[in-house]
């Protein structure tokens, strides 16, 4: 939720695309609507190099998500800004994450 945060953000600008998607993929993990709504408070407050440690020591499946993630979450709002992208490319660098074009992370995300 901290690094979906951060790239929600890179482009200066919370979209209401890209907080439903957060919501939605939490849900998804049989997080009630009361859990989300007390985990993006605590994901503020957590440190950025915490939640990328946490990503570096995946699997690599669970690594796979995450890139696909976090794709997914810079195109919802229908603009990839040159900064969420740089941003995408240096935490997947960071945490050896699996290379993925945004189609892929779509894709993957869709399914």
């Amino acid at each position: 939720m901290k690094v979906a945060s951060i790239m929600a953000t890179a482009d200066g600008t919370l979209h209401e695309k890209e907080a439903t998607m957060m919501t939605i993929e939490a849900l998804r993990f049989n997080l009630s609507e009361e859990d989300v709504k007390k985990m993006l408070p605590l994901s503020n407050e957590m440190d950025a190099k915490e939640a990328l440690l946490a990503i570096a020591t995946m699997t690599d499946s669970q690594k796979r998500y995450v890139t696909a993630y976090l794709g997914t979450m810079m195109a919802v709002d229908g603009n990839i800004d040159d900064k969420e992208m740089a941003l995408w490319r240096m935490i997947s660098t960071i945490c050896k994450l699996p290379t993925m074009n945004i189609s892929d992370a779509i894709q993957y995300m869709s399914n």
